[in-house]
């Protein structure tokens, strides 16, 4: 999807307060539980019962529809904490404390992140309005002709009003845009401070995610080296003990990386050891819960002639929640089929955010597909955009099973066009033979080979929190266009040298950051490792993949 909501589900209401001003003996009071985003947005109504020295509570109303029936399935106190369990969709988290004004102030975990959010008293949900400089925001974001200074000048006119953690946003591009615009080091710090103290109200979950989202922003510029190690440091220091190991893991690298530039070895050497411990261990977890369900072998071809392969095109996005259920489903794909029935090639784009897997080459094939692809994730199938659609990780299976039964109808064709392909590596260069014949008579036809190099797998965590990612297309060797089948016949005989493959992804990603969107995390290594060649031939008249083949690169024989 090309942009994100409120995905809230199975939400823990944890609030570590005095209570006892909320709720008193006989006491029957109705709540609201407050988003403070943009502008103020009312969740749900909840009333609380106090008699008899016990205490219950139940959710009365709910100001999102779309989550359907929302039900308060726990409560519990235990001295001046309470536990308020709503059952949603997903898991998620809310701690908060009371402030002398009797409201109180905390944090709503969701997967993407912590959200500030209030409780207070109040019998009825306001409708969410449009806070009053948004008209002034939304200008100075979209001026693509301002310079980083002259946007900065912009959010920093509008931040002045600044009254609560929900001006997050405009704190947050005013710091992804210093690094380009060379604000001052001490004038960045002030920004930071001063989003820091509208924060520490809501806890130490939302400041802490403050100092993340400030180190992430800032990058690894000299300018703001100290900053952001005093910033990693105490965030580190601050890390509440029941701390969740990706929790633990974010802040422990991000403490390893600022400690190391500016010089804290010893420091950045205890964290490192630290986080591939950590990572170690998130690994195992991932790869012992993903996918959620078991894969079924294919069962083989009914019709024994038919030889057509499926080459399923995936685009995706790792800032893309909607895309775990498409990405994941497709892993389960790879293991179900032979290479000779079903090969998968996986393309990101920057939908909703930056994501550094994004190249020229995903970027080309969106360009090929531009009336199809509306966002991600988005599915084609031999060149036929089919099974559209996401989900999160619940909605896996289901996506799985839709692409499979697509799969299997197509195995029951018989190929077009045939494909002879090698690929031999001798250190950083790979050379590439292909050659494509069909003998298929189709008015108006575009026959064309096309040649990827793909990664079988690469690690990286963004916003939807996948961890790997399979068969990610690195380049089209000989151009994304490829070259057309003269006479039913064409041939392709280059090399390919990594190291350019390399630097092409890391200039690709240093250009895009120089816009003034950087990448939430530090970025992959382009490790080019276990690689993959597939050639396909398409009819560009139609977009139809008439045949498609994958080996693996191999070490050239001396």
């Amino acid at each position: 999807m090309r942009s994100g909501s409120l995905g809230l589900a199975a939400v823990a209401l944890a609030l570590a307060s005095t209570f006892s001003p909320v709720v008193r003996a006989a006491d029957e009071v109705t709540w609201k539980l407050v988003a403070v985003q943009l502008s103020d947005q009312d969740l749900f109504l909840i009333k609380t019962k106090s008699e008899d020295g016990k205490t219950t509570a139940e959710v009365t109303k709910s100001g999102i529809p779309q989550l359907g029936d929302v039900k308060l399935t726990a409560f519990e106190q235990k001295g001046d904490k309470v536990t308020l369990t709503l059952t949603l969709q997903g898991g998620s988290t809310f701690t908060g404390t009371t402030a002398k004004d009797g409201k109180v102030y905390g944090t709503l975990k969701l997967p993407g992140g912590v959200v500030p959010v209030r409780l207070e008293k109040g019998d009825s949900l306001a409708p969410t309005s449009q806070p009053a400089y948004m008209p002034k925001l939304m200008a100075a974001m979209q001026n693509q002709t301002a310079s980083p200074k002259e946007r900065v000048a912009s959010l920093v006119e509008i931040l002045k009003g600044a009254d609560g953690p929900g001006y997050a946003m405009l704190f947050g591009q005013v710091l992804s845009l210093a690094p380009t615009a060379d604000v001052p080091a001490d004038e960045v710090k002030g920004y930071v401070e001063k989003w820091l103290s509208l924060s520490k109200p809501y806890g130490v979950a939302l400041v802490n995610d403050v100092r993340i989202q400030v180190v992430k922003a800032l990058g690894t510029k000299a300018t703001y080296a100290p900053l952001a190690f005093e910033l990693a440091l105490e965030a580190e220091k601050t890390l509440p003990p029941e701390s969740s190991p990706d929790q633990q893991a974010e802040i422990v690298g991000i403490l390893a990386r600022s400690a190391k530039a500016v010089g804290k070895v010893d420091i950045a050497k205890t964290a490192e050891e630290r986080l591939a411990k950590l990572e170690s261990k998130l690994d195992a977890e991932y790869h012992e819960k993903v996918p959620p369900f078991k894969p079924a072998a294919f069962e083989g071809r009914t019709n024994k002639k038919a030889d057509k392969v499926v080459l399923m095109e995936l685009f995706t996005g790792a800032q893309c929640p909607p895309c775990v259920a498409a990405d994941v489903g497709y892993d389960a794909l790879l293991t179900s089929f032979k290479p000779t029935e079903f090969i998968g090639l996986q393309y990101h784009l920057h939908i909703p955010g930056p994501d550094p897997l994004t190249n020229a080459a995903s970027e080309a094939r969106e360009e090929y597909y531009k009336e199809s692809v509306r966002g991600t994730p988005s599915t084609f199938f031999n060149g036929k955009s089919e099974a559209g659609g996401g989900g999160g990780m619940a909605n896996s299976e289901g996506k799985y099973s839709e692409f499979k039964e697509v799969i299997e109808k197509i195995l029951g064709e018989s190929k077009t066009a045939s494909i002879d392909l090698t690929a031999t590596r001798a250190g950083d260069v790979i050379k590439i033979t292909a050659k494509a014949s069909t003998d298929a008579k189709v008015k108006d036809a575009k026959p064309t080979l096309r040649l990827v190099l793909v990664e079988d797998e690469v690690k990286y965590t963004g916003g939807n929190k996948l961890r790997f990612h399979h068969h990610v297309v690195r380049s089209f060797p000989g151009g994304a266009a490829g070259v057309a089948l003269e006479a039913g016949e064409a041939k392709q005989a280059l090399t390919v040298n990594l190291v350019d493959v390399r630097a092409a992804q890391d200039e690709y990603n240093s250009n895009f950051e120089k816009k003034g969107r950087p990448y939430p995390n530090p970025l992959p290594q382009v490790k080019l490792e276990g690689l993959s060649v597939v050639a396909f031939v398409q009819d560009d008249a139609d977009k139809s993949v008439w045949h498609a083949v994958t080996v693996p690169v191999t070490e050239a024989k001396p």
